[in-house]
């Protein structure tokens, strides 16, 4: 489960975020991981469906 991402305003719709995010889930991948989770809010919804994350109920989810 990913928790906390955040990006402070002034550094916003730079890459940072979606740099930070391929990282995480590149790890999960070399580590055999199947599922990642997370909690989105409104403003970082779009970025997790662009990258490819579902919304499932109350989270988000990325099928490795």
């Amino acid at each position: 489960m990913i928790m906390n991402m955040y990006t402070k305003t002034e550094y916003r719709r730079k890459g940072i975020a979606m740099k930070t995010l391929d990282l995480l889930v590149q790890e999960a991948k070399q580590r055999g991981i199947k599922k990642i989770s997370l909690e989105a809010t409104k403003i970082g919804r779009p970025l997790y469906e662009k990258y490819g994350f579902i919304p499932v109920k109350d989270e988000m989810v990325y099928p490795l």
